[in-house]
C-alpha cells in the first residue's frame, strides 16, 4: 500500500483547488490527503492541530498581499516544506521566491493549461 502524503492548500480559488487535487491524485503514486483553506491565517491555524508533510501556498490570497505576507510564509518553512504558487502575471517568481529562500514554486496557469510543471 502507498504512502499517504498530507497536503494544506492555502488557495482561493475553486478552480484550482480542483485541478491541483486532480493533478496530484493522478501524477503521485502514494495516497494524496488534500487539506484547502482558502486564507493563510486559517492555515496557520491548521497547522497547530495537526502535522503536515508540505504547504502549497497560492501568494495572491489576500491575508498574504502587502508588507511582511512572505515573511509568514518562510516562517513556516523553516518547519514544513513549502511551495508557494504564483500567478502568471508575477514579474519573477523565480527571483521572488529564492529572495524568501524558498525556491521551488509553481506558476498557476501554466498549471492549469499544460498539466503539472514544477520549477
Amino acid at each position: 500500500m502507498a504512502e499517504e502524503i498530507k497536503i494544506l492548500l492555502v488557495e482561493d480559488n475553486a478552480e484550482i483547488e480542483g485541478f491541483i487535487c486532480a493533478a496530484l491524485t493522478k501524477h503521485l503514486s502514494s495516497q494524496v490527503n488534500l487539506e484547502c483553506k482558502p486564507r493563510f491565517s486559517i492555515a496557520l491555524d491548521r497547522l497547530k492541530t495537526e502535522s503536515f508533510d508540505v504547504i502549497l501556498v497560492d501568494l495572491s490570497v489576500s491575508d498574504l498581499q502587502g508588507p511582511g505576507g512572505l515573511a509568514r510564509v518562510r516562517a513556516i518553512a523553516l518547519t514544513l516544506p513549502v511551495i508557494l504558487l504564483v500567478d502568471e502575471n508575477e514579474s519573477d517568481p523565480l527571483q521572488s521566491s529564492r529572495d524568501i529562500g524558498m525556491p521551488r514554486w509553481l506558476v498557476k496557469r501554466r498549471l492549469a493549461d499544460s498539466g503539472w510543471s514544477m520549477r
